[in-house]
């Protein structure tokens, strides 16, 4: 019996190892599966890291091209704001003398109204000025006609005067030379 039970005890203890045995297998297949899943987690987070580096290398190079095509992009604002209050001044200056253009454009218009209506005067004052000469010379035209009429008309009396003086004289002749005949015929009765 005491074989039996130490058989029956050993197979126990035999299975109780086996048991033990197993359950430590097991938990050594556990361990290495662990510490192979550790070595993989391992691995991934070195091949994680290596890619978070790269990432990291990458982003620091965008940032400092960033920052550089920032700098570069605030030397350009900076350049066209200048270009800018450059502008703008030009600009103030240009309005400032198309202004100065409108009002010289304003008094000259006026000057220019001014002097057509001053021209208009002067053409009415010469139409008035043409009229009068015109009258005065159609006057001055008469007058002269009837001058030179005026004039035939003396030369003709002047010639006829001198017809009529001419006559006058003859005919005094003719009485002068009739009363010495009268004289001469008294004289003759008287002496007779």
């Amino acid at each position: 019996i005491n074989a039996e039970y130490m058989g029956d005890s050993m197979t126990r203890e035999k299975e109780q190892h086996k048991k033990t045995l197993d359950d430590l297998q097991r938990e050594r297949d556990i361990l290495n599966k662990n510490y192979l899943k550790t070595q993989d987690e391992k691995v991934q987070q070195q091949d994680e890291a290596k890619v978070q580096e790269r990432k990291k290398k990458n982003l620091e190079q965008e940032l400092s091209a960033h920052r550089t095509d920032a700098q570069s992009k605030r030397k350009h604002i900076y350049g066209l704001e200048k270009d800018r209050e450059k502008y703008a001044a030009q600009a103030s200056e240009a309005t400032t003398k198309y202004y100065s253009a409108l009002e010289e454009i304003k008094i000259r218009a006026m000057t220019i109204t001014d002097l057509q209506k001053q021209i208009a005067e002067g053409e009415a004052k010469l139409r008035q000025q043409q009229s009068l000469y015109e009258a005065v010379r159609s006057d001055r035209n008469l007058y002269s006609k009837n001058l030179i009429e005026a004039h035939d008309e003396i030369n003709e009396m002047k010639r006829k005067f001198k017809v009529m003086n001419h006559q006058i004289d003859q005919l005094k002749e003719e009485i002068t030379t009739k009363k010495k005949k009268k004289k001469k015929k008294k004289k003759k009765k008287k002496t007779l």
